[in-house]
């Protein structure tokens, strides 16, 4: 779920807490990305409503924007440490082209960002997330899912639009294993 999704309307604020606890009764994991647009609420509101949401899920998805503007923090570590005092197990804090931060119980990892000639970030966020979770969901370690996750986010930046430049496993695990090549993409 994500705070985009409460913040469209009152009913759909509902929908998604309803979807929660329906999700948390059948011992389903909950992951949320913060997702803040402040077009479409007020920030007290919203952080009232996203951060209750995070402290019911398992995993925290936040955005380094998206979480100073929550949390009115800016380091990275306090921030991670905020959304980890709130109950998520796992908290993946996307620092854009710096990677990304990770805690999983007791371990905490800074994964460095990829150089890659990046022309627009729609949808890295997106990307990141929607590969994080498949591979967790997959069995894959926190941090394995994370550095795989991250590389295919930097590459999703590397084309123009959310959804066309998401690149294939086969292009993200190439640019793991030869991080220095550049953006190799698929044509």
């Amino acid at each position: 779920m994500s705070g985009i999704s409460q913040a469209i309307s009152a009913s759909a604020c509902d929908t998604v807490c309803q979807a929660i606890a329906i999700a948390r009764e059948a011992g389903v994991r909950v992951a949320y990305d913060t997702n803040l647009r402040l077009k479409l609420w007020p920030l007290a509101r919203a952080r009232a409503v996203i951060h209750d949401a995070v402290r019911h899920a398992d995993i925290a998805l936040p955005g380094l924007d998206d979480a100073s503007a929550l949390t009115g923090l800016d380091d990275p570590d306090a921030i991670l440490d905020c959304y980890r005092a709130l109950g998520p197990r796992v908290v993946a804090l996307s620092l854009g082209a710096r990677g990304v931060l990770v805690a999983d119980g007791d371990r905490r990892e800074h994964i460095a960002g990829h150089r890659v000639d990046a022309v627009d970030a729609s949808g890295a966020g997106d990307t990141f997330d929607g590969a994080f979770l498949a591979l967790l969901a997959g069995g894959a370690d926190t941090f394995s899912a994370a550095r795989h996750a991250n590389a295919a986010a930097a590459l999703a930046t590397t084309g123009y639009g959310a959804v066309a430049p998401i690149p294939t496993r086969a292009t993200t695990l190439a640019l793991l294993e030869y991080p220095n090549s550049g953006p190799a993409r698929d044509a």
